[in-house]
């Protein structure tokens, strides 16, 4: 559930040092780390990222985080 992913989202930003964003490296460790079972392989997972970084910043906000979370866990479209 949302509820469920968004300490991760925190705890990952935090040591980047924000609350509100996480750099594609960040979140690429946070789906490793936490997702590991949903994600297919590397390249699926980069091309996700990709597709939903609609503002092309190389950051993830968490808006953005919980539709690739959506996407990979098949809870949303």
């Amino acid at each position: 559930s949302i509820k469920k992913t968004s300490p991760y989202f925190t705890q990952y930003a935090l040591q980047e040092g924000s609350t509100n964003a996480l750099s594609i490296g960040g979140l690429k460790n946070l789906l490793q780390n936490q997702f590991a079972q949903y994600l297919k392989d590397q390249f699926s997972l980069d091309n996700i990222i990709k597709s939903l970084d609609k503002n092309k910043d190389g950051t993830v906000s968490f808006d953005e985080f919980i539709m690739i979370v959506k996407k990979i866990t098949g809870t949303g479209q």
